[in-house]
């Protein structure tokens, strides 16, 4: 079976594949799998896994929260903020579940010190047009 190279990007580095026999994944329209001699494509992935076989036969997972897919002359690219990679699909959807947990609760905290600083600015600017104010401009 003939083979294409797999380059998976994020944040971290690069995870390189030489011989990749073939690629599943999802976009918004569904499940698709990606051979080599496969026309150019561009697809924007969708939370969850990826699969892959290598040239032994092995199968492969990869964990991500979306991305970005690329195939042209027999190279296939995905770009994501972060991927897992693993040979467990049980186990990476754990992994992919706790890092999913985490980022919510930074963006919750980041949502909740804007609040502060909002209402905090308001304090200040409510301070300067109030003409009892002693820091009053009038």
């Amino acid at each position: 079976m003939k083979t294409f190279y797999l380059e998976l990007l994020d944040s971290r580095g690069a995870d390189r594949f030489p011989a990749v026999r073939q690629f599943v994944a999802a976009d918004a329209s569904g499940s698709f799998g990606i051979l080599a001699g496969h026309e150019p494509m561009v697809a924007v992935l969708r939370y969850g896994l990826a699969r892959f076989e290598d040239d032994s036969g092995q199968w492969h997972y990869a964990a991500m929260s979306g991305g970005t897919l690329r195939f042209a002359g027999n190279r296939l690219t995905v770009a994501t903020v972060q991927h897992f990679l693993g040979l467990e699909r049980g186990t990476l959807l754990q992994q992919l579940s706790a890092e999913m947990a985490r980022t919510e609760s930074d963006i919750a905290r980041a949502r909740a010190t804007l609040t502060e600083i909002e209402h905090s600015l308001l304090r200040h600017l409510g301070d300067l047009m109030d003409p009892a104010s002693e820091g009053s401009l009038a």
